[in-house]
C-alpha cells in the first residue's frame, strides 16, 4: 500500500490528520513430541492499523491487505467517525524532539536453517528424558521465533520504524515416583540471540522443578514468612501493573488516585519502567503513538512518582505522556514496556538461610482470577517449599497464599539480588515478606 498517497488522499477528502501503523511479523513455531516433529508452522502477516481525525472524532480501521483500495479505506474511516458520539479531545502525535536508538547485535536467527532449529528442539527433549529416570513424559517442547517491524507514518510528518527479533524455547516435563502424585516442571527461555538458547540449561531447570516437587503435600495453615521467588514475583507485579496506569486512573479503578508524591511502599522498593534497557526483550525506542520512550521510576524508595500515561490520559490530567501508549486492537490504552522491581543485595540462598521457618513460593497459579486491582487483594493456589532452620525441608503444594499487594510491599524483610526480566515486560527479584496468610491442611 502506498502510505503517502493514502495520506494525501485523506487530507483532500476532509480528514484533518491521519496515521498509518504498520506491523510486519514473520514467525516460526516447531513442536516436538517423542523425538518427532509434531507440528511446524511458518506465518507472515502485514497488518495496517489506520487512525484518522474527521470532524474532531478519532476513527480507526484495521486490515491486512497490501492491495486495499485507498478510497475505500478513507470512506470507512469517515463512516466510522460519523458513528462516534464521544466528545473528548483527540490527537495524532507530531513527534518528539529526540529518539534514542536501541542498538542490538544481530540475533543470528536467520543464519540457522529450519533443520537446525528442529534439531535444537529435539535436543532439549532428549536431554530432559536422559537427566532423571523419574521423568516419565515430556509433554511440551516448542521452539519459536518472531521478527517484527513496526512503522508509524502520519500526516504531521512523523516517520518512525522499530524492529524486534527473539527466539523462545519452551519445555514442559512430568515426573513420577512411588509417591501418589506426578509433578510438573516448566521452563521458558526467551533470547535475543540464537546462541543463548542453551538446550542443556533449559532441560536441567525444567527437570529440577519437576523432580524437586515429588512428594509435595500441603503445609499447616497459618501465617508464614514467605519468599516469593523472582518469576512468581514478576507474575504478581504483572497482575497489578494496571494500578499504575493513567487508563485505570481515568476509569477510577486504581487505589492510587491522588497519591503521586506520597509513600505507598517500603523505603527499599523502587519500581522502574525501563523501555530503553536493551537487555529486555520488550525494549522499545518509542511507544505505539510515536512518543519517544525513556526510563523512569514509577515508585522510588517507596514513593509513588507517576502514573504511566498515553496522550489521551495525559491530556485528561493536564500532564505529559510518559510514552506508555500501547495498541490494543483499534484503540490505544496504557501499559508498561519493561516494568520491574529493582534488585537488592542478598542472594536467594541468603534469604532462605535467614528463616527459622517459612515458605519459598515459586508458583502462583490463577492470579488473574483471584486478583482484584481495585482493592489490591489477591488469592492464588501456590506451590513451593517449606523452610526449616534455614534450609529447604520438603516440597509444598495445594496451598493458597493470600494478601494485599500494597500492604505486603510495606512488609518486606529483604529483597534479593536475582532480578528476573520476564519476556512479557515485567520483572522482579525474589522478595522475603515478613508474613503472609497461607491456607493448607
Amino acid at each position: 500500500m502506498n502510505v503517502k498517497e493514502l495520506i494525501n488522499k485523506a487530507k483532500l477528502a476532509g480528514i484533518s490528520d491521519i496515521e498509518v501503523y504498520q506491523s510486519i511479523t514473520d514467525s516460526t513455531s516447531i513442536s516436538i513430541f517423542n523425538g518427532e516433529v509434531d507440528k511446524s508452522t511458518i506465518n507472515s502477516s502485514n497488518v495496517y492499523s489506520i487512525r484518522a481525525i474527521y470532524n474532531d472524532k478519532m476513527s480507526a480501521y484495521t486490515f491486512e491487505n497490501q492491495e486495499a483500495n485507498l478510497d475505500d479505506i478513507i470512506e470507512k474511516l469517515k463512516e466510522n467517525a460519523k458513528a462516534i458520539t464521544a466528545t473528548e479531545e483527540v490527537e495524532i502525535f507530531g513527534g518528539s524532539e529526540k529518539y534514542e536508538t536501541i542498538e542490538r547485535e544481530d540475533g543470528k536467527f536467520k543464519e540457522h536453517t529450519i533443520a537446525e532449529k528442529v534439531a535444537l528442539a529435539k535436543e532439549v527433549e532428549k536431554i530432559a528424558k536422559s537427566l532423571d529416570t523419574r521423568i516419565v513424559l515430556v509433554n511440551y517442547c516448542v521452539y519459536e521465533e518472531e521478527k517484527n517491524t513496526v512503522k508509524i507514518i502520519n500526516s504531521k510528518g512523523l516517520d518512525l520504524e522499530k524492529k524486534a527479533e527473539y527466539g523462545v524455547l519452551v519445555l514442559g516435563v512430568v515426573s513420577k515416583d512411588e509417591t501418589p502424585n506426578p509433578q510438573n516442571g516448566f521452563e521458558v527461555k526467551v533470547a535475543l540471540n540464537y546462541d543463548e538458547l542453551d538446550p542443556e540449561k533449559i532441560a536441567k531447570e525444567a527437570v529440577k522443578q519437576a523432580v524437586s516437587m515429588l512428594g509435595a503435600a500441603p503445609c499447616e495453615s497459618k501465617t508464614y514468612p514467605v519468599i516469593i521467588e523472582n518469576k512468581a514475583m514478576a507474575s504478581l507485579l504483572g497482575g497489578f501493573d494496571s494500578i499504575f496506569t493513567g487508563e485505570a486512573l481515568l476509569n477510577k479503578v486504581t487505589p492510587l488516585a491522588g497519591k503521586e508524591g506520597t509513600k505507598i511502599m517500603q523505603d527499599c522498593v523502587t519500581i522502574l519502567d525501563a523501555p530503553l534497557d536493551k537487555a529486555a526483550v520488550s525494549a522499545q525506542p518509542f511507544d505505539d503513538e510515536g512518543v519517544a520512550c525513556y526510563n523512569k521510576a514509577i515508585v522510588e524508595n517507596g514513593v509513588f512518582k507517576t502514573f504511566m500515561h498515553n496522550l489521551k490520559t495525559a491530556k485528561k490530567f493536564n500532564t505529559t505522556s510518559t510514552a506508555n501508549g500501547v495498541k490494543a486492537g483499534d484503540r490505544i490504552t496504557t501499559g508498561s514496556y519493561n516494568l520491574f522491581i529493582e534488585k537488592g543485595e542478598k542472594t536467594k540462598e541468603e534469604l532462605i538461610a535467614s528463616l527459622d521457618e517459612g515458605l519459598l513460593i515459586d508458583d502462583l497459579s490463577g492470579l488473574h482470577a483471584g486478583l482484584n486491582p481495585i482493592s489490591c487483594d489477591f488469592s492464588a493456589q501456590s506451590s513451593g517449599y517449606l523452610i526449616k532452620n534455614g534450609k529447604i525441608e520438603r516440597p509444598v503444594t495445594l496451598i493458597v497464599v493470600s494478601g494485599n499487594f500494597l500492604k505486603m510491599m510495606n512488609d518486606i524483610e529483604a529483597i534479593g539480588s536475582d532480578l528476573y526480566l520476564g519476556y512479557n515486560g515485567t520483572g522482579a527479584p525474589s522478595i522475603l515478606f515478613k508474613g503472609l496468610p497461607v491456607s493448607g491442611k
